[in-house]
């Protein structure tokens, strides 16, 4: 899991070699740990995260990843219709369809679903990423 963390640390070369402890209770500990392994995290790189005010994104479960890949495939599905629309002749696309205007307002529509759906699939493929340093966030 550890390909899914970005380290954005600006020395490259320094390595973490230093140990923090902290006392929880079992339940805790349990919870913490859960909370990494769902962000594809280690605990160490979940902990330095949220010590630096970011909130790590929760990877998605198998039955998530199938919904969005068809929700992918429903994105190139209307990607298809809307260049073979492209590609008809305006009497091709007058006979077929007859009302124009409800046609132009139905291919915006497709269009905005289009990139809304784009645009959730490039936010849910960034990967969780440990601060540099708390000021930098703040920004």
């Amino acid at each position: 899991m550890k390909e899914d963390i970005e380290n954005t640390s600006n020395s490259s070369k320094e390595t973490r070699n230093v140990f923090i402890g902290a006392k929880v209770t079992p339940t805790q500990k349990e919870y913490i740990k859960s909370m990494a392994t769902q962000c594809g995290m280690t605990i160490s790189d979940y902990l330095l995260s949220c010590a630096y005010n970011f909130k790590p994104k929760v990877r998605l479960t198998k039955e998530e990843a199938a919904l969005l890949q068809n929700l992918d495939d429903c994105r190139s599905d209307l990607v298809k219709y809307t260049s073979a629309l492209h590609g008809m002749s305006t009497k091709q696309r007058m006979a077929m369809f007859n009302q124009i205007p409800f046609m132009v307002n139905w291919l915006k529509e497709l269009g905005n679903v289009a990139e809304s759906v784009c645009q959730f699939l490039n936010t849910v493929k960034e990967k969780n990423k440990i601060p540099s340093n708390p000021k930098s966030e703040e920004k």
